[in-house]
């Protein structure tokens, strides 16, 4: 059986999904860990992870939505 024309899109594609899950898994625990931090050095070092994290995030949904455009032109022609 032939792989599709479109399989290394959606291969890409899926390797995005897994990472924004990861993380958003990892956003999750820095949440609950600046939850109980007191002290405010170590509550800005997990913000700026946190920023970190933002914006990897932001880059990965960008070319998730690249991704996503590539795979409907391939799938229409």
């Amino acid at each position: 059986m032939s792989q599709s024309p479109c399989s290394q899109i959606e291969a890409r594609i899926q390797k995005i999904e897994r990472d924004l899950q990861d993380i958003d898994d990892q956003l999750h625990a820095l949440e609950v860990e600046g939850l109980d931090e007191q002290h405010p050095q170590t509550y800005i070092e997990l913000q700026k992870k946190v920023d970190h994290l933002n914006k990897k995030k932001r880059e990965l949904q960008d070319a998730w939505n690249r991704a996503l455009t590539d795979l409907a032109d391939c799938r229409s022609h």
